[in-house]
């Protein structure tokens, strides 16, 4: 109760600026709109970030790209941290921080939740729509553009006529099918997804032996997965997989560059160009 009434104090000093045509005051609860707002948004106007944006597990945006996040507040998906920064716009992501998100809402915040988009067509338009809600069009077109340009780079790489194959192959077998953003980044770069020819839709289970039968040009796999020792693992270290894979036919994209629909998928992009070009 005492905390309920401390929301309700505070949210009555955080409206002044809601109404503005451009948020000067923009606070974020998820890892994928923090990447976003750090690429649209003046940085004087970004009040609060996830703190899962400073961890590598789930993502390696900041460190590599070296952002220097003094100053801006770490949050940790709760409600009472975000009404004293007196935010004009709260970006989050569907199922992140969903019990803070309803209480702000409660409370008149203007909130913006975003969707997980599995094709890069949705990604775009996610990118435009939180570019227009910054008032930032002009650096949402620059974003896609580099998308764009990465993808035609990648593909200029190589000959896209060799009919490639290729196959994302995770813990227990876990791979990727259609209808998943795995799936759309091996098409937009005319890569044949045997998971999804095999008839996977969404993300599930691909078998070894249908692995072995089917002989994808490439395996890719999560730069964890080299030494980890979950139980889940051993089957990426079975002696089958190193006599039909050998280190030629791996290709390592960490996971963290798919964890969400955003400027991480650049890199992966990069990384395929760098390796598929040398073939």
């Amino acid at each position: 109760m005492t905390r309920l009434v401390i929301f309700i104090f505070l949210s009555f000093f955080s409206y002044s600026s809601l109404g503005a045509d451009k948020p000067l005051r923009v606070a974020s609860m998820s890892l994928c709109s923090d990447e976003l707002l750090l690429l649209l948004a003046d940085r004087s106007h970004i009040i609060s970030l996830s703190y899962l944006s400073t961890d590598p597990r789930y993502s390696s945006f900041i460190t590599d790209n070296n952002i220097d996040l003094s100053g801006i507040y770490l949050n940790r998906g709760q409600a009472e941290e975000i009404i004293p920064l007196e935010p004009d716009l709260v970006l989050s992501s569907r199922f992140s921080a969903s019990n803070a998100i309803n209480l702000l809402q409660s409370f008149g915040y203007s909130i913006t939740t975003l969707e997980f988009p599995a094709t890069l067509d949705q990604t775009f338009q996610q990118i435009e729509e939180v570019a227009m809600l910054l008032d930032e069009q002009e650096r949402g077109e620059d974003l896609i553009q580099q998308f764009r340009n990465s993808i035609n780079t990648t593909r200029d790489a190589f000959d896209s006529g060799r009919n490639i194959s290729a196959i994302f192959y995770a813990n227990n077998g876990f791979s990727y099918g259609a209808n998943t953003l795995h799936d759309n980044f091996l098409s937009s770069l005319g890569i044949n997804n045997l998971a999804s020819a095999h008839g996977l839709v969404g993300s599930g289970k691909f078998p070894l032996e249908l692995l072995v039968s089917t002989q994808p040009d490439f395996l890719i796999i999560d730069q964890a997965s080299l030494h980890d020792e979950k139980l889940a693992q051993p089957l990426l270290h079975h002696p089958v997989l190193k006599q039909y894979f050998p280190a030629e036919k791996i290709i390592v994209l960490p996971s963290t560059l798919f964890q969400c629909a955003g400027p991480s998928l650049i890199q992966a992009y990069e990384i395929m160009a760098q390796i598929l070009g040398g073939q």
